[in-house]
């Protein structure tokens, strides 16, 4: 079976983010005993900054800095400032994991959990990711912890740390990046072996922490999908389908924006205040099989224990951080744990790697356009019309694919005039391409397009066009009035303008939609409830039917997995229902095995997984 990552991210029931000073084996071990009983067979972990490098100053006369040492020694026992206690309790914590088979990923710059800053003292006021000093015993950190613990084979991974884009301001995207590339190479000169995980989170295409930056100086980057705290996932409930396929939106996202694999590092509800124990396992359950079945590196619950019994800081403040457990106060496992648990015991029966799911689109990201959330917006709605799709900046090197998406441009720039030409050259060698408009230029647009433009204004409106006896109501800050020159229209708008059209452009074809239907739908209560991915399927339909297996049924999702003699599938169900479906299976090819669930119905948030082989 392939290395599927599959845990939680760990603090002791006992101490939470003081488990370090709070040592106690007993309670870990009793932690550990039962998780890894119930299916935990990786853990993140976080030698609190703090604890393990307790820096002080020492001052002299006028209150001048003499020099650093540790907890008020002269000086420190060490050349890397470490507090030898910390460092043997963490070897005892390796020990325990060793006897219950659990692996661990290292978060080793943990100076931000759960809301609080945990920072040496002689830190205080200092910008943790760009001050001399704080980057001077960062270094030091990471050579010393790492030197004294690479040689442990418990130890999976080595995390940049927890979420460090969270402890300061970088100050520009160069600052970022500059940060990730020191820390990263000071693991990399101490352990070359293990990978590097990034441990960020909330990056994105232009911002200072960016997705390409993190992928450049890391091997595994990582995104914290929780419905409760990102971008337009919380204004549907939990079940939802915008919000059970956010975390392998994501997860997708990233990986193909950054080159890298990417792992589902923290991932949870937050707790019975917004949803109940039974939700969050039903939201579990679908997103381990759909991160599985979409390449994910693996998915780790936040976190392993119920911490509302602590009285420490931050849980004394924080409420939100005290319910988040797989196990209660009292080391009983919740329903997340217990799915973890069916889960695991499901991957350790399948008999082989599942390949890397067929992409069969690739969509184009453009300038100056909320890029999340059109990509976002743009997955569903292909899932929803029954093909996939990858990621890519179009100011990046364009991949090979036979059919293009760019959804909701809105730009005067777009994309580089180089990225645009190989583009257009790859449609007329054979490949297709959508467009959807917002408040976009695109040079020769009617040549491409085969529209002739005869206006344009901007005012926020609401139309319709009826194709195929589907009535799609839409809506557009700026009307672009065209009339076709060689285009076919497949549609007009309900004040007769071509609202959906086609255009042959040399081999390939260039379908075009006179409306951000994508972007439209960012901030829309239940957006996917309406018929906007039937416009999807009415386009691109064919992808879908060519493949050699297909479903006939409604309001469930396939992925496509090729090998050398036939494929796998794994068709996920998203909803609250049971769905029935009929299995499709081309001549030449037929089913050969059910590995889970069963053919001809899927059960609530959960999934069923086959093989087909040539015959």
């Amino acid at each position: 079976m392939a290395d599927f990552l599959l845990g939680c991210n760990y603090w002791a029931s006992n101490a939470g983010a003081d488990m370090w000073r709070d040592f106690s084996l007993e309670s870990i071990e009793k932690d550990l005993k039962i998780l890894s009983e119930y299916g935990v067979k990786t853990m993140r972990v976080f030698p609190n900054w703090r604890d393990f490098q307790p820096i002080e100053p020492l001052f002299g006369h006028g209150g001048q800095l003499e020099r650093y040492t540790v907890k008020g020694k002269p000086f420190s026992e060490n050349p890397y400032y470490l507090d030898g206690e910390m460092l043997a309790r963490f070897s005892l914590f390796l020990d325990l994991c060793n006897q219950y088979g659990i692996r661990v990923i290292v978060g080793l710059i943990t100076g931000w959990m759960s809301g609080a800053l945990f920072v040496p003292s002689a830190l205080y006021g200092q910008n943790l990711l760009t001050s001399p000093v704080a980057l001077y015993f960062e270094q030091l950190f990471i050579k010393g912890f790492v030197e004294h613990f690479k040689n442990r084979d418990e130890i999976y991974a080595w995390d940049l740390g927890n979420e460090c884009n969270c402890m300061a301001d970088a100050g520009s995207r160069f600052g970022a990046a500059s940060w990730t590339a020191m820390i990263s190479n000071a693991i990399k000169a101490s352990d070359s072996d293990r990978p590097i995980v990034s441990g960020m989170h909330g990056l994105s295409l232009d911002g200072k922490w960016t997705i390409e930056d993190q992928g450049m100086f890391t091997d595994i980057l990582t995104t914290h999908p929780y419905p409760f705290w990102c971008q337009f996932t919380r204004i549907d409930e939990t079940l939802s389908l915008r919000t059970t396929m956010h975390p392998t939106a994501q997860n997708k996202f990233y990986a193909d924006i950054g080159k890298k694999p990417c792992l589902a590092e923290e991932i949870g509800t937050m707790g019975p205040m917004i949803c109940s124990d039974e939700n969050s396992a039903d939201f579990l359950r679908i997103n381990l099989f759909s991160l599985f079945a979409n390449g994910a590196s693996g998915v780790m619950w936040w976190c392993a224990n119920d911490q509302d019994m602590l009285t420490n800081f931050p849980y004394s403040d924080h409420m939100v951080e005290c319910e988040l457990g797989m196990l209660d106060q009292d080391h009983n496992p919740k329903p997340v744990l217990q799915e973890m648990k069916k889960f695991a015991d499901v991957l350790d029966s399948f008999d082989f790697v599942l390949p890397a799911a067929q992409s069969d689109a690739v969509c184009l990201l453009t300038r100056d356009q909320e890029h999340w959330g059109v990509a976002y917006m743009t997955y569903i709605l292909a899932r929803q019309a029954g093909f996939n799709c990858s990621f890519a900046y179009a100011d990046d090197e364009l991949p090979d694919s036979s059919l293009y998406l760019m959804p909701s441009v809105n730009s005067v720039l777009v994309m580089h005039k180089e990225r645009y030409e190989a583009l257009k050259k790859k449609v007329y060698e054979g490949a297709d391409l959508y467009i959807s408009i917002d408040n976009a230029v695109l040079s020769g647009f009617e040549e491409l397009a085969g529209l002739k433009v005869l206006d344009c204004y901007e005012h926020a409106e609401n139309g319709y066009a009826e194709i195929g006896g589907e009535k799609f109501v839409f809506s557009r800050t700026r009307n672009v009035l065209t009339e076709a020159t060689t285009a076919e229209v497949l549609a007009y708008d309900s004040q007769g303008y071509p609202f959906l059209s086609v255009n042959r452009y040399g081999r390939g074809r260039v379908f075009f939609v006179n409306a951000p239907i994508e972007s439209a739908l960012i901030n829309r209560h239940r957006a996917f409830d309406g018929n906007t991915h039937l416009l999807y399927r009415k386009i691109f339909g064919e992808y879908v039917e060519k493949k050699p297996v297909t479903l006939t049924g409604d309001g469930l999702f396939m992925t496509y997995h090729p090998t050398e003699d036939g494929a796998f599938a794994v068709i996920l169900n998203h909803g609250a229902q049971e769905k029935e479906f009929s299995l499709n299976v081309k001549e030449g090819y037929a089913l050969e095995k059910v590995y889970y669930g069963e053919v001809g119905r899927v059960l609530p948030y959960d999934a069923c997984v086959l093989k087909i082989v040539r015959v």
